[in-house]
């Protein structure tokens, strides 16, 4: 089910303002949660947050130390430069901090002297990687929105019924093509 997911997600169901994002990796299937994680291409926070709502998920939300220690083994370690985007910012009340997905803020994850402020607000969050900063690996850094780095998304299973709906969604699309496309050779 979750490759027919992906599949019919790749056909261009995503936001085009988030059209030069792309998934890079995943999925990966967490069984504590059930959810499928991916990781995006380079983009600013917002790109990759429509891009991950077009997926049916958001930017990852990390509810806890164990969720975090998953999202780095199966993403970050072994990738020493990589640094991707979480759900977590403060765009509607600069300091206030809130998931994208809308879940409450239980459990933060901040290297020591984060969140700095370094740049223009509003701010995202993403996980330091092990190179510069090996001493921060997995912990919590602060970037302005505007900065282009990866992310990754956190989309729980689709139901049935989701799925059927995308499925008719992307026929239709597929014969409205195929239609325009014979008027023009004819």
């Amino acid at each position: 089910m979750k490759a027919i997911f992906v599949a019919l997600a790749l056909t261009g169901m995503c936001h085009t303002a988030s059209a030069a994002i792309s998934i890079v990796g995943g999925p990966v299937y967490n069984p504590a949660n059930g959810h499928s994680y991916y990781l995006f291409s380079p983009g600013t926070w917002d790109s990759a947050e429509l891009f991950a709502e077009g997926l049916g998920g958001h930017l990852v939300t990390i509810n806890d130390a164990t969720e975090n220690n998953w999202v780095y083994a199966n993403f970050i370690s072994g990738h020493p430069d990589l640094n991707p985007w979480t759900g977590l910012n403060d765009i509607n009340s600069p300091g206030v901090w809130h998931w994208a997905s809308g879940e409450a803020v239980t459990y933060l994850n901040f290297a020591a002297g984060e969140p700095n402020g370094i740049g223009l607000p509003p701010y995202g969050v993403n996980i330091f990687p092990e190179n510069p900063y090996p001493t921060f690996a997995g912990q919590w850094n602060d970037a302005p929105l505007y900065d282009v780095i990866q992310g990754i998304a956190e989309v729980p299973e689709p139901s049935a019924l989701s799925l059927g709906v995308l499925a008719l969604g992307v026929a239709v699309a597929r014969g409205w093509r195929r239609k325009r496309s014979q008027d023009f050779y004819h």
